[in-house]
């Protein structure tokens, strides 16, 4: 069951009485119907009650003590988290949540910096509403007036920026670590939280101590979040990520069950780590193929969201979770997803930019500099050349748009149009690669929810709070150490893993199937896009996609990608349309 939530922001008369007849029709709780504010919830999701202060929607873990939810706040706890506000609750708790916190008339609203429970709002003149999904804001009496057709174009183009429009017409996203305050029809930003607070590197600190931090922290986030379920579906690839919150799991001694997928094409084929890793943790596994004859064209993933999500060789990657979960009953989906974010994965030459930076030529630079030409296998002059450019660059990190296949007058229109995101406003005295990071953190978000989170929660445990904070404060030049990405975290979880999942360079990829895809389904592909909606509005590019899929010519890897996540665009604007 996934936690859902209703919060409306207002007042007037009969706030409290059109709060009680939604949450009668929706079968949902009314925690609090009190103006300006009104709380709904099911039984999945929590309502941590601060009395007149507000409260906090979801679920919230302690920063110190055990790994469970808490059930409420002892008087002392409650007091010091009303007079400090939103910056102590995120000082002192973490997890999946939105908290309203009432002053006077107005209400501050804050969405967690992990981005780990959904928050979509709507209006309808003074009453503002905030929710988990788009059908509580519908029973609201917020349906969406359509699809935005240019805000869709411009989410195809940026490349999964976190936006906080969406592509449907009156429905908008709060950013995860963004904070608000409602009054009325007025809105106005409030403090939330930053990245930016945590990237001082930590350079002083033993290599042993901070693999160990960070060890001790994804155990506890993974644990604390494990603790609400019964029997978690793992997705596992065999790769390190997801590797480690299995062995994470195994450790909090969870009924966890396993599931790795897998192509024809041996590229695409992780069933032999996937096996090695659970025969170790003593974990059952379920083996998965991915099935041409589970992609329906016509299909769209994140029919239920106000944009699409992913792309269509994705379907029976979600059609296998669902069927092994309701074989072995799961109660909540976990998966390794962010794992590259939070870990620093990289394959530039970042790194040796920021330790020049911070500690001047030398031998350290020259370590990292081996370590990244080992990594990468690009020559010393080549890596050398590359940190001098982005060295005397600003740290901020530039965004790059998507414009493959999109209409040449979408892309004109888009030339000056700011990719820009909180977190991406780097300050000027921080490293570069720490702009490269947070960036590859914020990349992560807009992939958290998918089709099988509608039937049980979706648990993302490496993007938690904890970890992002330890992750972001280890130099870039750590994780890639011995020519390793990630090799921080490698380092930690050494001692839980088997050697050939530490040691694991080359990854898996679904991209064999993309081209089955292309290839098998190449008539219907053109059919769809050239005489669909996306065409018809000028947001794709007719001309492109019928030479890109012409009968005697190879696609590409990134051309497959693009084509089906167009696909799945067409599918979800047929949904909504």
């Amino acid at each position: 069951m996934r936690p859902r939530y209703l919060i409306l922001v207002g007042g007037g008369d009969g706030f409290a009485a059109r709060a009680g007849r939604i949450a009668e029709a929706q079968g949902l709780r009314l925690a609090r119907a009190t103006p300006p504010l009104a709380v709904l919830v099911d039984a999945a999701c929590g309502f941590l009650d601060m009395g007149a202060d507000g409260g906090v929607v979801g679920t919230l873990f302690p920063r110190h003590g055990a790994p469970r939810a808490i059930t409420g706040f002892e008087e002392a706890e409650r007091d010091t988290l009303t007079h400090g506000g939103s910056q102590e609750l995120l000082s002192s708790h973490w997890g999946g949540y939105v908290s309203a916190w009432v002053k006077g008339d107005a209400v501050e609203i804050l969405r967690d910096p992990s981005g780990a429970l959904p928050c979509y709002r709507a209006r309808i003149g003074e009453i503002a509403a905030l929710a988990s999904d788009l059908d509580l804001l519908a029973a609201a009496g917020m349906t969406p007036a359509g699809i935005a057709w240019d805000a869709l174009g411009r989410m195809l183009y940026s490349c999964g920026l976190p936006m906080v429009e969406s592509a449907l017409t009156g429905i908008t996203t709060l950013l995860a670590g963004t904070a608000i305050i409602l009054e009325g029809h007025a809105e106005r930003p409030a403090p939330g939280w930053s990245p930016w607070a945590f990237v001082e590197p930590c350079a002083s600190e033993e290599r042993a101590a901070t693999s160990e931090r960070l060890r001790r922290t994804v155990e506890h986030c993974v644990s604390a979040w494990s603790s609400l379920y019964r029997r978690p579906l793992l997705s596992l690839s065999g790769g390190l990520d997801s590797s480690i919150v299995a062995a994470c799991l195994a450790r909090s001694k969870r009924a966890a069950t396993c599931l790795t997928l897998h192509t024809d094409d041996p590229a695409g084929d992780e069933r032999s780590y996937a096996a090695l890793l659970c025969e170790a943790l003593g974990l059952p596994l379920a083996e998965w193929r991915y099935d041409l004859g589970a992609v329906d064209l016509g299909h769209a993933l994140g029919a239920h969201l106000p944009r699409p999500i992913g792309r269509a060789e994705a379907q029976p990657y979600e059609a296998a979770h669902r069927a092994v979960a309701a074989r072995v009953g799961a109660d909540a989906f976990f998966s390794g997803n962010g794992g590259d974010n939070v870990f620093g994965f990289s394959q530039s030459a970042v790194a040796l930019a920021d330790r020049a930076l911070h500690e001047g030529p030398g031998a350290g630079a020259f370590a990292t500099l081996r370590d990244i030409c080992r990594q990468t296998g690009a020559g010393p002059l080549r890596v050398v050349r590359a940190a001098t450019r982005i060295a005397r660059q600003p740290p901020a990190y530039r965004w790059k748009p998507s414009p493959a296949l999109l209409h040449p007058e979408l892309i004109a229109s888009l030339r000056d149009f700011p990719l820009v995101h909180p977190w991406l406003e780097a300050p000027a005295w921080v490293l570069p690669g720490k702009a490269v990071h947070i960036a590859g953190i914020a990349r992560a978000h807009p992939n958290l929810e998918s089709d099988r989170g509608r039937i049980a929660h979706l648990v993302n445990p490496l993007l938690s709070q904890p970890i992002i904070e330890v992750c972001l404060s280890i130099p870039s030049w750590q994780w890639r150490e011995g020519g390793r990405d990630r090799a921080m975290a490698r380092t930690a979880f050494a001692g839980m893993l088997p050697q050939a999942i530490v040691e694991r360079k080359v990854k898996g990829t679904p991209d064999p199937f993309c081209g089955e895809i292309v290839r098998r389904k190449r008539q219907e592909l053109r059919e769809r896009l050239l005489g669909g909606r996306l065409a018809a509005h000028r947001i794709l590019d007719p001309d492109a996609v019928d030479e890109t899929l012409r009968a005697d010519r190879a696609t590409t890897s990134e051309e497959n990608v693009r084509l089906l996540e167009l696909i799945n665009a067409e599918a979800w604007a047929g949904r909504w349309s």
